[in-house]
């Protein structure tokens, strides 16, 4: 288990990382914290939420073993479940984020690092603009950033069916089980990523008593980013079935063409069975029968005739030696999980008053991430 939190020292300023014995000090002196928890243990969480006076209820939430996203309005708080993108070995997965939400204090809970929290502790350090609103403000960026993580998985997953349809037009079999290797993938994402928009809608379209409208403007941002991800993956679901269609409308043809084949090939070799039986008949005086090297050289005719069929019928395709395919799909799509976190541009500028926002301040675009260089 490990304990961080930040500080924001003034209005307009950059947070300001502490030592947890000064966390006490500085809500008592009402500036806005944020209260990070990496841990999973029953009895931290209940110390936690006896602390900051939460809901019993929300800790329960917490100790499930995988709660849905969804939120709960205590009046003097708001906890909300949201789930980040993660990996479990060479697969795609999800890991829970719980956030409370009060006035100057958010508290966020998770029982693993998540990329895009960690990256969003990161920026609010550096960029005063992304610290110039209350708790409600900073939990919409991480709400935005958490839903920008699963774009990397969109993408990724149109890159591959990509190459996955030049496979299935050439009826390639290993295209079978790379598409069900997708369709679960996009599955386990689809599965936490439908409700949590559900959620991101509902926090910004109603009244809360710690959310303000620049706060649930700021959610109004993420929720089109889940809106355009789970569309995303809506369109891959009917790419991954016309992929699949497209696979077997190719190995349809190449059984017709090979039934064809065949019928030609028995039926130019109907006259040399006729021959073989007449001259296998048990009859004196067949040719070359006296001699002695005649069973070897017709078995070695018959070999070589054998041989050259079947690499005429490779050459063709029908039939398919196993083999390696550059480009194909062998994991999940881990590696789009782990990417670091891209810097996204917000078309808000900060103004003198008071380091706030100025919605639709296009003139001059202010780019999370893209200064102080690296991004994760």
């Amino acid at each position: 288990m490990s304990y961080r939190f930040l500080c924001r020292p003034a209005l307009g300023e950059a947070f300001v990382a502490h030592d947890m014995d000064e966390l006490d000090v500085m809500i008592e002196s009402g500036q806005l914290v944020w209260l990070d928890a990496t841990t999973d243990d029953p009895a931290e969480l209940d110390l936690l939420g006896e602390r900051f006076g939460f809901d019993p209820g929300a800790i329960e939430d917490i100790l499930d073993v995988e709660q849905l996203p969804k939120f709960d309005d205590f009046q003097d708080h708001v906890f909300v479940v949201m789930h980040g993108l993660t990996t479990v070995d060479e697969r795609v997965d999800t890991r829970e984020i719980d956030c409370f939400i009060a006035e100057n204090l958010l508290v966020t809970v998770h029982a693993t690092p998540v990329v895009g929290l960690d990256w969003l502790w990161q920026q609010v350090q550096r960029h005063p603009h992304l610290s110039s609103g209350s708790s409600d403000e900073l939990f919409g960026h991480l709400a935005e950033v958490v839903g920008r993580r699963y774009f990397e998985i969109a993408n990724e997953l149109e890159t591959r069916i990509d190459r996955l349809t030049e496979a299935a037009l050439a009826a390639d079999p290993l295209v079978l089980g790379e598409v069900q290797l997708l369709r679960r993938e996009e599955a386990t994402v689809r599965r936490m990523l439908r409700p949590q928009l559900l959620v991101m809608r509902d926090l910004r379209n109603r009244n809360r008593s710690v959310i303000g409208p620049e706060g649930a403007r700021l959610l109004g941002d993420a929720y089109d980013v889940h809106f355009q991800v789970v569309e995303s993956l809506q369109a891959t679901r009917g790419l991954l079935a016309d992929t699949l269609d497209t696979y077997r409308g190719a190995s349809a043809d190449i059984q017709a063409r090979a039934t064809t084949l065949l019928a030609i090939y028995s039926a130019l070799l109907l006259p040399l069975t006729l021959i073989t039986g007449w001259y296998g008949m048990n009859v004196a005086r067949l040719p070359a029968a006296d001699r002695p090297h005649a069973w070897w050289i017709v078995t070695l005719v018959m070999i070589a005739i054998f041989l050259v069929s079947f690499g005429v019928f490779v050459r063709i395709g029908l039939i398919r030696l196993p083999r390696p395919r550059p480009g194909a799909i062998t994991s999940g799509l881990a590696s789009a999980a782990r990417a670091p976190v891209k810097p996204f541009t917000m078309l808000r500028k900060p103004v003198a008053s008071g380091g706030r926002f100025v919605a639709g301040g296009v003139k001059k675009a202010t780019t999370i991430g893209r200064r102080n260089s690296d991004a994760n």
